[in-house]
């Protein structure tokens, strides 16, 4: 019964043509669904922060800050770091990670090139938090 449509060489032709043309119409769009997707799901925190400790270096501006606002957002305790210097904003920086969800939220000033001052924080904040991590 079907054969008179299969044998047909114009509807086999018509149909592969068809096809080809929606595959390679709609496969641009697919990748870049994909693709975008895929890049998504890389920024998605998968891991429950909530109850652990994070320190962030550089926490007054840039990503520091903004990791220490994303950090909060999802209930980590937070250290804070920054270097000592006029224009530092890390006391905003902790009020507002405050505001967002962070349990506790501890700042300090040093100078993440000195090995005494990086042991002096790390000190601090497993002394203040009980843990690092």
């Amino acid at each position: 019964m079907y054969e008179a449509y299969f044998n047909n060489k114009f509807t086999n032709l018509l149909v592969f043509y068809i096809y080809l043309l929606v595959f390679l119409l709609l496969s641009p769009f697919l990748f870049v669904w994909e693709l975008v997707s895929y890049v998504g799901s890389c920024f998605r925190c998968k891991e429950n922060m909530s109850g652990k400790v994070v320190l962030i270096t550089g926490a007054s501006s840039g990503l520091g800050e903004l990791m220490a606002y994303e950090y909060a957002k999802h209930g980590a305790y937070l250290a804070i770091i920054s270097t000592q210097k006029p224009e530092s904003r890390l006391q905003q920086v902790a009020l507002r990670a405050r505001e967002l969800g962070s349990p506790d939220v501890l700042f300090m000033f040093a100078d993440v090139s000195k090995v005494d001052e990086c042991r002096m924080f790390v000190d601090d904040t497993v002394q203040h938090f009980g843990r690092c991590g």
